[in-house]
């Protein structure tokens, strides 16, 4: 059986064993690594360890679980907060939290979202194996949502727009992802030679552009009839890069 790295941050001595106890001795699929009681040394021992999953508190003195996971990009572990309050489920949905588990833990809840963080780790790497199967020229990208994941051709995603932590993906056909990475994530993933970023807010794919216009700092109009702003920081950018793709008639 594989073992999944797992570190607690929980500024409670108490709540922090009990957490580790109940993961040891009834959630096989764990190990225990490391643990922190506060923000600042939790985020050191995420950089340090690299975890699988994070078990955080959401009340803590000084930097709380929300504004920890804030400063840390490019996140790539699962996140279950642990605490006393129920009103925190919101704001946790929103932060990508693979669970909300309420204090003192019960046994069958804990074991739940153990479940849930195997199953994410599970399903990537059924998708990267499926992913290495296709044909080159698929050109397939993994699209982490909600209910799983999608393959998708980057041929066929018109725009991405930003949304929080989530990203808006619009697709040809008017079909609408959305995903659990930020924008600049996918930035990072997409070819540049493709996609160009007219804004903080949107990417767009150049094979989509209908028409630009250049009224009131810029604007694109794509082929399914969207207008997506251009900044005024990128406009100059933009067009010489339309320039250097543009065919010139003889």
């Amino acid at each position: 059986m594989q073992k999944y790295r797992a570190v607690i941050i929980d500024d409670e001595e108490d709540s922090r064993s009990n957490t580790r106890s109940m993961i040891q001795n009834y959630c096989a699929e764990l190990e225990v690594v490391g643990e922190a009681d506060n923000g600042p040394e939790g985020k050191l021992k995420i950089q340090e360890l690299k975890p699988h999953v994070v078990f955080l508190d959401i009340n803590m003195p000084g930097m709380n679980g929300f504004q920890m996971l804030e400063g840390i990009y490019n996140r790539d572990f699962c996140v279950v907060f642990l605490t006393a309050y129920s009103e925190h489920g919101i704001t946790a949905v929103k932060a990508g939290a693979t669970d909300y588990l309420l204090k003192p833990l019960m046994l069958s809840e804990l074991q739940s979202a153990v479940r849930k963080v195997v199953q994410h780790y599970e399903s990537k790497e059924a998708a990267g194996a499926g992913a290495a199967k296709q044909e080159e020229n698929k050109n397939l990208v993994l699209i982490n949502h909600s209910k799983g994941f999608t393959l998708v051709d980057f041929k066929d995603i018109v725009w991405l727009e930003a949304s929080d932590n989530y990203t808006n993906l619009y697709l040809n056909g008017q079909k609408k992802i959305v995903a659990s990475k930020t924008l600049k994530e996918f930035e990072s993933i997409l070819p540049p030679s493709e996609f160009f970023r007219v804004h903080r807010s949107a990417l767009i794919n150049i094979a989509f552009v209908k028409e630009y216009s250049n009224h009131e700092g810029g604007e694109v109009i794509l082929s399914d009839g969207t207008h997506v702003q251009v900044s005024k920081a990128r406009t100059q950018e933009f067009s010489e890069y339309i320039k250097s793709r543009s065919v010139s008639p003889k």
